[in-house]
């Protein structure tokens, strides 16, 4: 079976070095695990998308549905859904935080929180949590009417749904937006990102997920220029908002 084709321009990459990386509970030599430098990775993020859409075309059992981790993730998952000639759609998650720094979890949509299980809140914190919680719902309200208006999540039942984001350097949003699939019927959940660091690659591998990676770098902190369009998170999440109401 054959790639359907692609759209957009196709990733730019420093040299790498190919090494064993796990895709789900399998190895592959496919991913590149790369040293974090100033060179992007991938020329724009519609080349990362389609580089996914290739990598996800003979992984993943039709019918397929991509879900695309908003903002940072609809871009690239717009891309991966064109080049793969499947269906598209949304999901909106918020990272918990107990304060400005310290992320605690996430959650996405009306699903319950995934929290990180080091975190251990003592009785006095967890009405701090409560709070914390009611936030990141509010601001998944806020964050829906923009991407999606008033609809709901398509239905995924009995689908493969492909969680796509982009340059991942915390497993939280990831996880919860799982939860969230996990809750709705899927036949399959598999999680895509176009670059990521290792300490997540291997979270999500603990859950036995499978994980479609092209660019896992070493640095935690993750990779300086993933991207060769534009950095600006203002005019990535307007540019974010106008791709998913279009293509959803």
């Amino acid at each position: 079976m054959g790639f359907p084709g692609g759209v957009g321009s196709g990733p730019s990459r420093p040299a790498a070095v190919s090494q064993r990386t796990f895709i789900g509970n399998s190895e592959s030599t496919d991913a590149m695990t790369t040293p974090a430098d100033e060179n992007a990775l991938y020329t724009s993020r519609s080349g990362a998308g389609v580089t996914l859409g290739r990598q996800l075309y003979q992984r993943v059992n039709q019918p397929v549905v991509v879900w695309a981790v908003a903002p940072s993730g609809v871009e690239i998952a717009a891309a991966a859904a064109e080049a793969m000639r499947c269906r598209f759609d949304v999901v909106v998650s918020a990272h918990v935080r107990l304060d400005d720094s310290q992320v605690v979890g996430a959650m996405a949509e009306d699903a319950e929180a995934v929290l990180d299980p080091v975190f251990t809140p003592k009785f006095e914190s967890l009405e701090m949590l409560e709070r914390a919680i009611d936030r990141s719902r509010r601001a998944i309200k806020q964050e829906r009417l923009l991407f999606r208006g008033q609809r709901t999540l398509r239905e995924v039942s009995g689908s493969t749904v492909v969680i796509v984001d982009g340059h991942v350097t915390s497993p939280w949003k990831l996880l919860a937006a799982v939860k969230c699939a996990e809750s709705m019927g899927p036949s399959q959940v598999v999680v895509a990102v176009a670059v990521s660091t290792q300490p997540v690659q291997s979270m999500i591998r603990r859950r036995r997920l499978e994980f479609v990676c092209p660019s896992v770098v070493m640095d935690v902190k993750g990779h300086p220029m993933p991207f060769g369009d534009a950095q600006d998170p203002s005019a990535e999440r307007l540019r974010s908002i106008v791709v998913a109401r279009q293509a959803a």
